[in-house]
């Protein structure tokens, strides 16, 4: 994996405190983000730094048919052989208002070992005129004794910056609506 880091961006308009509200609590996600499919809450009270959330996650709707496949019949067994838990564990872990959420996500085996480990960032800068550029980064990082490390290459890299920009098209129809 030559490049595991991306970023995308889109202008919404609407203002850096609207759409914070929709990215601050990280279970808002499931409105416009594509993959969360059901989300517990694992940390009691408001969203702060060092929330936790359980999330059962779908395949990205970016991938090709054939990959899908691949997928669905090959994480299965993948999961069984290398005791693989069927949901990642995010932590919230800065919180600037209005300005950025940051959240870390890890797929767990049943030892408690991370498995993949992706860093988010969502940043908000106003442009004056009433819209906001919105800024979402990630950082994909799996050990590299991972089951998963030898899958995940410039094109699943790719195709992940896809789909994230994608949400954040969701994100500024839900905002702009």
């Amino acid at each position: 994996m030559s490049n595991n880091r991306y970023e995308t961006a889109v202008n919404i308009n609407a203002s850096a405190e609207t759409i914070y509200g929709h990215i601050c609590d990280l279970q808002k996600h499931m409105a416009w983000n594509h993959s969360p499919q059901k989300m517990t809450v694992l940390t009691e009270g408001p969203a702060r730094v060092g929330s936790r959330y359980k999330t059962e996650e779908a395949l990205a709707s970016t991938l090709p048919l054939g990959q899908r496949i691949m997928f669905s019949l090959m994480m299965p067994i993948m999961r069984m052989r290398h005791k693989i838990e069927s949901y990642t564990v995010a932590e919230i872990t800065e919180l600037r208002e209005n300005e950025v959420v940051g959240w870390t996500a890890h797929l767990p085996d049943k030892n408690g070992n991370k498995i993949m480990q992706m860093y988010w960032e969502v940043a908000l800068e106003p442009n004056g005129n009433g819209s906001t550029k919105v800024t979402q980064r990630c950082h994909i990082d799996p050990p590299t004794d991972s089951p998963l490390y030898s899958m995940m290459n410039d094109e699943m890299v790719e195709m992940n910056r896809v789909e994230t920009a994608n949400n954040l098209n969701r994100l500024k129809s839900l905002v702009e609506a």
